[in-house]
């Protein structure tokens, strides 16, 4: 949702426009959800798969999309997001025991 709503922001869309759009946007992800929860027993095997291919997609929008558009924004804050964020994950993930 946000993804629609931001950009639609900078276009001057009403805000309105913004909320609906967002909305419109989250309409597929419980029907997905849904369809995947009534799948899962059926294809348990392929879920290693389809979570490296989701990460894999994660990873490759971070790194084409979102990293140089915050290193554009500024250099001095992205260094210091990506220093406190990586370690905060590390901690994070070593206290869930993931």
């Amino acid at each position: 949702g946000t993804s629609v709503a931001i950009p639609l922001a900078a276009t001057g869309a009403s805000g309105s426009r913004q909320f609906w759009m967002a909305v419109a946007s989250s309409i597929p992800q419980p029907i997905g959800a849904v369809i995947a929860y009534l799948l899962v027993q059926e294809i348990s095997a392929l879920l290693p798969v389809s979570f490296g291919f989701a990460a894999g997609a994660m990873l490759a929008l971070t790194l084409v999309e979102i990293l140089p558009e915050s290193w554009r924004g500024g250099r001095r804050q992205c260094s210091l997001g990506l220093l406190v964020s990586i370690p905060a994950m590390v901690l994070l993930s070593l206290a869930l025991g993931v």
